[in-house]
């Protein structure tokens, strides 16, 4: 019996275009602008109350975060590709600062402030709940 392989030829780049993860599906967004108005038409076109609602994309920062985030929603998942910085969390008992390098991986739990000091510019893909993000000044 012979078997062949198909070679894929419907790839991804996720730096571009993300990627919706909910119940049992992944659905690739095309036309993201990765800006406001493109994460509200996100949430509003494909997120489901109660299901997992994850956006899968890959983003460079160049520099140190401008602002607080937090996902209320659920966890985030943060897999570092390049650079080095430092994540902060605000949590009960102080500020977590917690260095990364490219293989690093970082979960910023639900409802947990958090931002990045960014040292080598960095290059991660997130696993970010965008259904009920908040944003908040960084001083």
């Amino acid at each position: 019996m012979s078997t062949t392989m198909s070679k894929a030829t419907n790839t991804i780049n996720l730096s571009k275009t993300p990627i919706h993860l909910g119940d049992e599906i992944a659905i690739p967004i095309e036309g993201f602008n990765f800006d406001g108005p493109s994460f509200i038409k996100y949430i509003d076109q494909h997120c489901v109350p109660g299901s997992p609602n994850r956006l899968m994309f890959i983003e460079e920062s160049p520099d140190n975060w401008g602002a607080w985030e937090r996902h209320t929603e659920g966890d985030e998942v943060v897999v570092v590709l390049g650079g080095e910085g430092v994540f902060i969390q605000e949590r009960d008992e102080g500020l977590l600062e917690t260095p990364f390098k490219a293989g690093d991986v970082i979960i910023n739990p639900k409802g947990v402030w958090h931002t990045a000091n960014v040292h080598k510019p960095m290059r991660a893909m997130y696993l970010t709940p965008c259904p009920g993000t908040e944003h908040r000044t960084r001083e």
